[in-house]
């Protein structure tokens, strides 16, 4: 009986000491997604083999096919429950495939409570199951922090929002109207979307919220194939609320409200569009004559006269009265600001003697927090009526992407001394996450895709922080099926060659492959080595435990016990392994599966 488990501890130590050694290659070498691909489909194809060879054909000679499909069946449904509830915790961080389906689940779940939110606007009621897929299919689902800035007064209206939870709070900056609070279910910003003017008030997180956001692009799509969506958006074209909100807040005579509303409903009835009731000033010609003029913010000038235009047009001019505030220390960069005319005092609040920069026409400010997606680290108010053309970050992310001089240009600057400097000094980033930021900002750029940010780069890697304990279970719910299937062959008779292998080839891959991720994610190599030495030690234990517990078990008892572990096992090669090594590797994954089953087959004929 000793020697028994002692022997069943060697063997499970054996099969696992593959997966810290499959993450200690990591800290040497980063294999490329093909090889990992490979490695995977290889793993999983002895695994298949040797499972299949090992126990199922075994099972099949004993005459005790029901309890071996009996256990199949549990362990398999056993498997797909607990890999839900870990995930669900942050075990879906272990692989991609794992994270892959988490996010679809997520997806799907979301666009059922999209569906839900559409409705909730009355203009919305009414639609067909069509064309609300069609406009769900848009909407854009956000957590937001408390304080979150979601948009300013005279931003054009691009969104209306829905609040699924939590309170959002409108404040007019002048302080001529009251603010106003939405709570769960409200939705604001409709009168802007609907009549195509600017935001009226700056809208601002009271607290934690969860919202989706409608864009207006996607409704106007909408609006010319949707017959129930027109009539709606005319019968609210007509309605006084709209008319008294272009009056009382947007400061249009009744005269032009009217000429709109008339000019409106007929393009709307006639070619299913409509034009503006108060388009979004842009200064572009005043702005064009001043860029040679302005300070800092190099990565605007000198660019080509086409791209140089579209810049301009994507600019928003507004009028601060004096003593309104731009932005305050700690708040979350959205957008960028160049002064026509005016002053604007910079005010650092963590400097004690209270110092400040004032600046004047033809400076930009706000821009080193802009680039990198940090706070601001300074506050900005405006000392007198400040004239200023405003670029914020989602039309910089198009500028980007359409281009590719503007792009240079902002590739260049963030490798400038003055960006490591304003994060290391004035933000309190480390090297090593500046230096990570930048490679990743500058293959974002090459790419034409936004710049990620630094500051959620640095949240994620705190929030992931909390994950090891999830991912570890997760990847020990891998792992327990295969201790248990060593315990039972050992309590029996002794191991197969061809399982011991396929279960080593197996884990290797798993390893390097997880360990490539959750390094990518932020986990110190010593916390991921220290999961997977902990991980082979508990396959040994479990498999020693099993030696002895399934000792004198009736065949069909036996049986089931085996077909719980092999279903296990059999549902996460089909749930995880290769659907991560096809993730991975594409076709390749086809021939390395069959190079596996060779291989495990080969062992076989060993014995």
């Amino acid at each position: 009986m000793q020697t028994t488990w002692i022997y069943a501890l060697s063997m499970g130590l054996f099969s696992a000491c593959s997966l810290p050694l499959g993450s200690l290659i990591t800290f040497f070498w980063t294999p490329s997604q093909r090889v990992i691909a490979f490695f995977m489909a290889f793993g999983g194809g002895a695994l298949l083999a040797a499972l299949t060879i090992e126990l199922v054909a075994g099972t099949l000679q004993a005459g005790q096919f029901n309890a071996l499909a009996l256990g199949c069946t549990c362990g398999g449904l056993l498997f797909i429950g607990l890999n839900e509830v870990v995930n669900d915790f942050g075990a879906f961080l272990r692989k991609s495939s794992t994270r892959l389906y988490h996010l679809r689940k997520k997806e799907h779940k979301q666009f059922k409570q999209i569906i839900a939110a559409v409705q909730r606007i009355d203009i919305f009621d009414e639609l067909s199951d069509k064309d609300l897929k069609a406009l769900a299919a848009s909407i854009q689902f956000h957590d937001v922090k408390k304080n979150t800035m979601l948009y300013r007064r005279n931003d054009p209206a691009e969104d209306v929002f829905i609040i699924e939870k939590g309170t959002i709070e409108l404040i007019d900056p002048s302080g001529q109207l009251p603010s106003r609070n939405f709570t769960e279910h409200g939705a604001f910003g409709w009168m802007a979307f609907m009549s195509g003017s600017p935001y009226r008030y700056n809208a601002q997180a009271k607290s934690d919220a969860t919202i989706w956001q409608l864009p207006r692009y996607a409704f106007l799509s909408l609006l010319p194939n949707s017959p129930t969506l027109l009539q709606a958006v005319h019968k609210e074209m007509r309605s006084t609320e709209v008319s008294q909100y272009l009056v009382e807040e947007q400061g249009l005579s009744p005269q032009r409200v009217k000429q709109w509303n008339d000019d409106a409903v007929h393009s709307l009835l006639k070619r299913g569009i409509f034009h503006d009731a108060l388009p979004i000033q842009r200064n572009c010609d005043v702005f064009l004559q001043h860029l040679p003029c302005i300070e800092r913010a190099s990565f605007f000038k000198n660019l080509p006269a086409n791209e140089i235009n579209i810049l301009a047009s994507r600019l928003i001019y507004k009028t601060h009265k004096a003593g309104e505030t731009f932005f305050v220390a700690g708040e979350l960069a959205d957008r960028m600001y160049f002064i026509n005319q005016g002053t604007v005092n910079m005010l650092d609040a963590a400097n004690n003697t209270g110092s400040s920069i004032n600046l004047s026409a033809h400076s930009a400010f706000g821009f080193m927090a802009f680039i990198t997606g940090m706070p601001h680290s300074m506050s900005a108010l405006a000392t007198s009526d400040t004239e200023v053309w405003v670029l914020r970050k989602q039309d910089f992310n198009d500028l980007i992407k359409l281009l590719p001089e503007f792009r240079k240009h902002v590739d260049h600057y963030i490798q400038h001394a003055d960006i490591e400097n304003y994060l290391t000094h004035q933000s309190g980033v480390d090297g090593v996450s500046i230096n990570r930021w930048k490679r990743m900002a500058c293959v974002a750029i090459t790419k034409g895709l936004a710049i990620p940010s630094l500051h959620s780069m640095l949240f994620n890697v705190q929030e992931h922080k909390a994950k090891p304990l999830a991912i570890w279970l997760g990847l020990l719910l891998d792992g327990i099926p295969e201790a248990l299937v060593i315990g039972a062959n050992i309590s029996v008779s002794h191991i197969g060659l061809s399982l011991l292998a396929g279960l080593f080839l197996s884990n290797f891959p798993e390893a390097l492959s997880s360990s490539v991720d959750m390094r990518q994610h932020g986990m110190k190599g010593n916390i991921i080595m220290l999961m997977w030495c902990s991980l082979m030690l508990m396959t040994g234990i479990i498999a020693a435990m099993g030696s002895l517990l399934f000792v004198g078990l009736s065949p069909a008892t036996l049986a089931f016990t085996e077909g719980v572990a092999a279903g296990s096992m059999l549902t996460m090669i089909a749930q995880t392994m290769l659907p991560e090594a096809y993730l991975k590797g594409g076709g390749i994954v086809g021939f390395s599966t069959l190079l596996g089953f060779l291989c495990a087959i080969f062992f076989k004929t060993l014995e």
